[in-house]
């Protein structure tokens, strides 16, 4: 359990005096931290340290984590829905329709496009796959 942040201070020639960091530094870095994403690994055992001798950063810290647990659910939650197949057949349908209506020179072309992301965050992997399809319907229209 981390100690209250008066007893963060560590006395100069203790092994422990390099790990030394102020919290307002500490919070500055927090969401890179939470990411491991801080520029050099060398402050990772740095910030440890101050987290295990903070508890005020350290609770700061847990509220962070769980702040953007839940940003990450909501947003799972959110950004899945899809548009009801009932709507994908009627789509069609109607571009059936187009593409047989049209009679002389013209033509019809079908694209596939498929995207994967992959997004890696607080050691968490989510990957996303979507598949477009696109039907292009050309027709060359008689000038008057």
């Amino acid at each position: 359990m981390p100690k209250s942040a008066a007893s963060t201070r560590v006395r100069k020639g203790d092994p422990m005096s390099n790990l030394e960091i102020a919290c307002n530094e500490v919070q500055e870095i927090l969401v890179l931290f939470i990411d491991h994403e801080l520029p050099s690994e060398d402050q990772y055992p740095v910030v440890e340290f101050h987290f295990q001798q903070c508890e005020p950063c350290y609770e700061l810290l847990e509220h962070e984590r769980a702040a953007i647990s839940m940003m990450q659910d909501l947003l799972r939650g959110s950004c899945s829905e899809s548009a009801p197949e009932e709507l994908h057949a009627r789509i069609r349908a109607t571009i059936d329709q187009l593409a047989s209506g049209f009679s002389g020179s013209g033509s019809v072309e079908y694209y596939s496009q498929t995207t994967i992301t992959e997004i890696t965050f607080d050691g968490t992997t989510s990957i996303e796959i979507t598949q477009e399809f696109t039907q292009e319907i050309r027709h060359d229209f008689p000038r008057e």
